[in-house]
């Protein structure tokens, strides 16, 4: 005879399904902690690795601009360094009729003719709050000898006379500065443009026309210009081959930002780089003329961006001592940590003397970001050539 089945079949207590859902609460929370901490490494991780990335890119692009600086007009050292630039691009836009956008406005609206300037404390990033400097850039890019033109006679106002035009091509800009001093300083200096109907024949006569030619420019004319000019080629822009007359500095969303003085594109301001929390620069000097940089000097005093922008011949001077950069980047990442990562304070260009080192404090609430320093030392190899 079968026995009938049990109706009471054995299941889990109230206890034993309190331990079991407590075990496995513990259990998540053991992987969910591993998880999240593995996930914060892991955005630590990414975070270092783009500013790496940025940062090295950064140094690429300003190590390429800097090494070219007075490029296609380093001979007129003596002569034209520190003049007053003019330039049009339809209308005029140097001297400018405004000031430069954001992160630039410091800079005021007049630009002197030099390789390199270092404008102490030049921008505030709104990131960092604090001051960073601003470099202004000056290079050619035509490539054709780069030697100057001599003018044989007084130029008029759409043509020059030179002794010979093979190193300019149609549409080519140029660079026209004399090389008589003005009012007891350096004379103004002029951009125009060949016209696009030049062709080369050997004749001496550079027909001036185009978008960046003025006949005149903030009382600057071309015809007011001495048979003692002189004319620089400084590139072609339809070549897309324009020159480099920019300022660099770091702005907002700690984003390093390029404005094009020349207005050679229809969008001078870009952004280049991003990460970049603060920049310093200093300037590295060849005192005694023997071709090597002997001393690195802060933009401030003799060497401050308004005593090298005065237009003096004493300014001139001190222009041509300068050899070479040295930059310092600060750069940070864009996702705060928890707790504290990263030390009180900053320093860059440790390795020389305290009065040249800058150090950057931090406080409670930036410690918690990662940083990272990158120094590059950039001899200006145009400069040096003039030695």
């Amino acid at each position: 005879m079968s026995r009938a089945p049990s109706l009471h079949q054995r299941g889990l207590t109230l206890i034993e399904l309190m331990v079991a859902i407590v075990i496995a609460s513990l259990l998540v929370l053991a992987v969910s902690s591993v998880m999240i901490g593995f996930e914060a490494r892991k955005r630590s991780a990414t975070s270092v690795n783009d500013i790496n990335q940025a940062g090295n890119y950064a140094a690429y692009v300003l190590d390429h601009w800097l090494r070219s600086a007075g490029s296609g007009f380093s001979q007129s050292a003596e002569y034209a360094f520190g003049c007053t630039l003019q330039a049009s691009n339809g209308s005029q836009n140097l001297p400018r009729t405004a000031a430069l956008p954001a992160p630039f406005a410091s800079l005021g609206t007049t630009f002197r003719l030099a390789p390199l300037l270092i404008l102490a404390d030049g921008s505030t990033p709104a990131t960092s709050g604090s001051s960073s400097d601003v470099l202004l850039v000056m290079s050619g890019a035509a490539g054709r000898s780069e030697a100057p033109a001599y003018l044989t006679d007084y130029p008029s106002s759409s043509s020059l006379t030179l002794k010979n035009t093979l190193a300019f091509a149609a549409s080519d800009l140029l660079l026209l500065t004399d090389q008589e001093a003005k009012n007891g300083g350096i004379a103004p200096c002029l951009v125009s443009q060949v016209s696009s109907s030049f062709s080369e024949s050997g004749a001496g006569s550079l027909a001036l026309a185009g978008t960046y030619y003025a006949a005149e420019i903030n009382s600057v004319s071309v015809a007011g210009f001495t048979k003692n000019a002189v004319a620089f080629n400084l590139g072609n822009v339809a070549s897309s081959n324009p020159p480099a007359f920019q300022v660099l500095g770091v702005g907002d969303n700690n984003t390093l930002y390029a404005y094009d003085l020349l207005q050679t594109s229809a969008n001078p301001l870009q952004a280049v780089a991003n990460g970049l929390f603060e920049l310093h620069a200093l300037y590295g000097l060849d005192s005694n003329a023997d071709g090597k940089v002997d001393s690195w000097v802060k933009p401030s005093g003799s060497y401050a961006f308004s005593a090298l922008s005065d237009g003096s011949s004493t300014a001139n001077g001190l222009l041509s001592t300068i050899k070479a950069i040295r930059v310092g980047l600060i750069l940070r990442t864009d996702v705060a940590e928890k707790t504290a990562v990263s030390t009180s304070s900053l320093t860059l260009f440790s390795d020389l003397g305290s009065s040249l080192q800058f150090t950057r404090s931090l406080t409670a609430s930036e410690q918690k970001y990662r940083y990272r320093t990158l120094e590059i030392s950039v001899p200006l190899r145009n400069a040096m050539m003039l030695e």
